[in-house]
């Protein structure tokens, strides 16, 4: 078989096989993760639905119960008294609009209702069925029935004293918010094409979005969700589970939940279809794409098998040996190409020869940048570097920030630690304050012993260089409280800084020797600047009338120390404390 034919079916094969696999696995992946979402949606919902009927039951027991104490209680006056008590309770329930009082035999003694409320007629015996589920704490539902407005649950509780029952407290619950509740829940979390149910023990309709049907105890014996359980199961165990079912010739998915303390069950259903209608958008997606990248590919494996053979190869191995930086030449064969090989040949040529000027021109950059780095700022190497007649002697007049940071008591911390642990403490120190320094556009001038001097407005001058510098002083500042705690703890020692700042004008530049020379700063401004960090107590941050001036108002908080004598220094200059 010749070249093209070959070429042209391993890239068909290398091109469709894997899209094909990962189109499987794709569908296969976004269908249990649909399937499964949906599940964990049908038993969120019936969860909420079941959490919202018992927080009504919750409620009206409790109304109940009170009213009952209320009735038996001692101590509350005559009988005639502790029935209006509870009437007043009744009137002034959320829960409930009426409630019967029953002797402990089940004979209604009472019933209290509010005003507004419509004539609801309770049963004068309860039903032995009722009686015998009575218990202490216990709440009994009776027999749904139609009411004045809509369907009404009965609801008992029985009221014992000292081990005794002594009456029975009852009311007809309104279900018709419960049913607009899960009515709600269904539209919300289902796009109105599912439905939410509540059933009791005989599989009749307790709650659902069409009161008329709970008035009417529409039964769902037959109802598919409960075909799909085992053997026959009631609703007095905990039960959750999530089926797929037939309703009318209809696939459906669903959940059930039990509620063990009524013996009811509740119901979420929709049509599988709906709820899986994005899966079938997905595969139709899906089919389409890989339909269109088999296409292309057959397109592109022809392309490429009719126009590629040698030449693809040792271009390959020209790209190959230039990822390893060996930069050589492609065979003249392909350069001398008139197609568009060709031109990739002699591009291919042109980069590695840009490519090795380029990597020795870089690692010379990259040694002298590191080399110098270590010794000047780096503002000040990236200027020798762009503009190397910067390394003539000479300097500008500029108006400069300076900063001098100076190590409190450092004679008699070297004199009482070994050396070894001074170098590191400084070298730690000197490290982060290089770097809150920069952070803040400044540059280390000079370490000098256990002194540090910054400068700001050289080799570039910024509007706020002041400003930046009590910004870089604070930040030390706080800082070196921290690095304290952990050096009490490492090394048994702390460290405090005094530091001053003086703004003025200043002769920045290459200072020394031809042979030898520094980058720094020289003037008057300096020697302020040191005689203010001479005069700070420790942790003091003093600065000069000439840096204050340069602040913006409200930018920090300042006490005003007055005029001062520096040591050295005719007259008096007026100085700031930065408090924070």
């Amino acid at each position: 078989m010749r070249l093209f034919p070959k070429l042209l079916l391993l890239t068909l094969a290398i091109g469709l096989l894997p899209l094909l696999a990962l189109s499987a696995s794709m569908l296969d992946t976004n269908a249990d993760a649909l399937r499964d979402s949906t599940r964990e949606l049908d038993l969120s919902l019936a969860s909420d639905a079941r959490r919202a009927v018992r927080m009504d039951l919750a409620a009206a027991k409790a109304e109940l119960t009170g009213i009952g104490q209320l009735v038996v209680a001692p101590g509350l006056g005559d009988d005639a008294t502790r029935m209006a008590l509870a009437g007043a309770k009744v009137t002034a329930s959320e829960a409930i609009d009426f409630a019967a009082i029953y002797s402990g035999a089940g004979q209604m003694v009472v019933a209290l209702r509010a005003k507004e409320t419509a004539k609801i007629d309770p049963p004068r015996q309860l039903e032995p069925e009722v009686l015998a589920q009575l218990k202490a704490g216990r709440l009994v539902a009776g027999q749904v029935r139609e009411g004045p407005a809509g369907p009404l649950l009965p609801l008992y509780v029985s009221i014992e004293l000292a081990g005794e029952r002594r009456a029975i407290v009852g009311t007809a619950l309104d279900l018709r918010p419960l049913c607009l509740t899960v009515g709600e829940l269904a539209d919300r979390r289902l796009g109105g094409v599912g439905s939410v149910m509540v059933v009791n023990e005989a599989r009749e309709l307790l709650v659902a979005r069409d009161p008329a049907r709970v008035s009417r105890r529409e039964s769902l014996a037959r109802l598919g969700i409960f075909s799909a359980l085992v053997g026959s199961m009631g609703f007095r165990q905990e039960l959750g589970a999530s089926p797929e079912f037939m309703l009318d010739g209809a696939p459906m998915l669903g959940a059930l939940e039990a509620m063990p303390e009524m013996g009811w069950g509740v119901i979420v259903q929709q049509p599988r279809d709906v709820a899986y209608h994005s899966l079938v958008v997905m595969r139709r997606s899906v089919i389409l794409a890989a339909l269109a990248a088999a296409l292309l590919a057959a397109i592109a494996g022809t392309f490429v098998a009719r126009r590629l053979t040698r030449p693809i190869a040792q271009l390959e191995e020209a790209s190959h040996a230039i990822g390893a930086r060996h930069f050589e030449k492609v065979p003249a064969e392909v350069s001398a190409r008139a197609d568009e090989l060709g031109a990739l040949g002699r591009a291919f040529d042109a980069m590695a020869t840009d490519l090795r000027s380029s990597e020795a021109n870089l690692v010379r950059e990259t040694q002298a940048r590191a080399s110098l780095s270590r010794y000047l700022p780096g503002d000040v190497v990236e200027l020798i570097l762009n503009d190397p007649s910067r390394l003539k002697l000479g300097g500008e007049r500029r108006e400069i920030t300076v900063l001098f940071a100076d190590v409190v008591a450092f004679t008699k911390l070297a004199e009482q630690h070994p050396p070894e642990l001074i170098v590191a403490l400084l070298n730690e120190l000197f490290t982060f304050a290089t770097e809150i320094v920069e952070r803040r556009g400044g540059i280390i001038d000079k370490f000098i012993g256990d002194c540090a001097m910054a400068v700001w407005g050289t080799p570039e001058t910024k509007p706020d260089d002041a400003e930046r510098a009590v910004l870089a002083a604070t930040d030390l500042r706080r800082w070196l409280d921290t690095a304290n705690r952990k050096w009490r703890v490492t090394f048994g020692v702390e460290i405090q800084m005094a530091m001053g700042l003086h703004t003025g004008p200043a002769v920045a530049g290459n200072i020394g020797s031809e042979r030898r020379m520094e980058y720094t700063v020289i003037g008057d401004t300096v020697n302020m600047a040191a005689r203010l960090e001479g005069k700070a107590a420790p942790g003091q941050i003093l600065l000069s009338g000439a840096t204050y001036a340069k602040l913006p108002r409200e930018a920090f908080e300042l006490n005003n120390l007055g005029a001062s004598k520096l040591a050295g220094r005719d007259g008096t200059i007026e100085l700031f404390e930065v408090v924070e």
